[in-house]
């Protein structure tokens, strides 16, 4: 016989609803991934200014003694190389000051969405409330990024388009599962 906090009877154990502590642990998992995907955008585009060595057209330097210590080809030294003057050459001067923007708010709420997580697993009142408005808004940021990176060249938009849809699709799904638990949480 199923007790009233067992699985089956659609509840965790501290009385939150399942589908509560699940988007939980899905927001808490989320939101230390892209906590961390926003930090690494914004230092990606702190250090690759517009006067960086790339930028001024300065020869890079790949030692073999430090390639091999990295374990990396001199080939592999040339891509990476590429890498920093694809972002440079294709990016509008806009862009850098609006991708350190979205990313310092970005992952701010991010990290906030990690405490919104632990609040449904820990069926917190304010909860839904908070999980809407932070997932909503991180949706909101995945549309202005889209926005911004169709707007730039072909090539960042190879390397931004994926990431932002995968994202867009992931706070979708969550604002729609907070919007639904909120919603059923006041029916039931």
């Amino acid at each position: 016989m199923a007790t009233s906090n067992s699985p089956s009877s659609g509840s965790h154990e501290n009385g939150a609803p399942a589908g509560a502590a699940w988007l939980g642990i899905v927001a808490v998992l989320f939101g230390i991934l892209l906590t961390a995907s926003h930090a690494n955008e914004w230092l990606t585009q702190t250090v690759i200014s517009p006067d960086s060595a790339a930028a001024r057209g300065i020869e890079p330097e790949c030692p073999e003694d430090e390639l091999e210590e990295e374990g990396l080809t001199a080939v592999e030294c040339r891509l990476m190389v590429s890498q920093v003057e694809i972002m440079i050459a294709s990016r509008p001067a806009w862009f850098r000051a609006f991708q350190m923007s979205v990313a310092s708010i970005g992952a701010t709420l991010a990290f906030f969405s990690i405490f919104v997580g632990i609040a449904l697993i820990d069926n917190r009142p304010w909860a839904w409330g908070a999980a809407i408005y932070t997932f909503g808004a991180l949706l909101a940021i995945d549309i202005a990024q889209f926005i911004a990176a169709v707007n730039t060249g072909p090539l960042l938009r190879a390397t931004y388009l994926w990431n932002i849809l995968l994202w867009f699709f992931v706070h979708l799904c969550m604002t729609v599962g907070a919007v639904t638990g909120r919603d059923s949480e006041t029916i039931g």
